[in-house]
């Protein structure tokens, strides 16, 4: 009986999620977080080249 809640609730959780995922959240917001590793890259570089 105990599995059985436990998968129910793990596949509300999947489902609870897919749906922020791809229903709720903004692309924008996506496309922002992705660029972030990039950024500090390039802070990293200018940083660099002020110090030298």
């Amino acid at each position: 009986m105990s599995s059985g809640l436990w998968t129910g609730f793990a596949m509300l959780a999947f489902i609870g999620i897919t749906v922020w995922v791809f229903l709720i959240k903004d692309k924008k917001d996506f496309d922002e977080q992705a660029q972030l590793p990039l950024d500090e890259d390039e802070k990293k570089e200018n940083h660099e080249e002020k110090s030298s």
